[in-house]
């Protein structure tokens, strides 16, 4: 076997908006892992909301969630690694988040942490199995009182917005914060130098599997550095320009099984 890691990204890459795993990608998968392929799943979601799909794979080992920021172990769901943003850091995202106007949330103990529940909140909700931590005041305060460190911040924006709100977080925080997006809506918000590609080398490392026997998948900007990380970088028909300016290989669309795709004609 060529590649002996696939990681692949889950939403927008093995599910679409239905967000069910096709039988013919389970089946490719359990035959990857029964091989003595590593697989991971390798997320922007919390922990919680990718854990039930790791599991409906029969995955053991390792699933990377916040973009990054925690590695946690599928069969008893404990954080192995988890970098989390300065409380400081946090705190100046929130007042730009009402500088510019726009709805941000945070993640603490593997939840999110909102005032009240509003219109993109409950569409939020639709991607997790976690309900948010309603706390009855702005987020910010809450931040203060607790002194948080999050695991992410999170703005809600309007989609034609997206790529403007990420470029002026870089321009504001350059050395402070890693601003991507995975969902029109979003544009998520994650300690800097920590990412998606950074998971990967330490889940390589840790497993003795080099960059140049792993492939990844995946389709949005916030899967670049894992898409540049790897030996063979895949992409999907339905992504990013940003993303597929990193790939090697382009896939079928994520409702056509891409995952499966790849499994069954690249690893070997």
């Amino acid at each position: 076997m060529k590649y002996k890691m696939v990681a692949s990204d889950f939403d927008d890459t093995m599910v679409d908006d239905s967000l069910k795993i096709g039988e013919r990608t389970k089946n490719a998968v359990k035959e990857y892992v029964a091989k003595g392929g590593r697989f991971v799943l390798c997320t922007g979601r919390m922990i919680s909301a990718i854990m039930p799909y790791a599991r409906q794979l029969g995955l053991h080992g390792e699933v990377v969630g916040y973009q990054g920021t925690v590695i946690a172990d599928i069969d008893t769901g404990k954080f192995i690694k988890e970098d989390k943003m300065p409380f400081e850091t946090a705190l100046k995202l929130l007042n730009f988040a009402e500088e510019i106007g726009v709805q941000a949330q945070y993640y603490y103990r593997d939840t999110f942490v909102i005032e009240k529940e509003n219109e993109l909140s409950i569409a939020y909700q639709k991607y997790t199995f976690a309900p948010p931590l309603v706390v009855g005041i702005s987020p910010k305060e809450y931040l203060i009182q607790n002194r948080i460190s999050p695991t992410k911040v999170l703005y809600l924006v309007d989609p034609d917005r997206v790529k403007d709100i990420i470029a002026a977080v870089n321009k504001r925080f350059p050395g402070e914060v890693l601003a991507n997006t995975s969902k029109k809506f979003v544009v998520e918000l994650i300690k800097k130098g920590i990412d998606k590609g950074v998971a990967m080398e330490y889940l390589g490392k840790k497993y003795g599997i080099p960059p140049e026997e792993t492939i990844c998948i995946g389709d949005s900007l916030n899967d670049v550095a894992m898409l540049k990380y790897a030996g063979l970088s895949v992409v999907v028909e339905n992504g990013s320009d940003e993303a597929k300016a990193a790939a090697d290989v382009i896939a079928p669309p994520s409702d056509k099984d891409a995952v499966a795709w790849v499994l069954e004609n690249l690893v070997d």
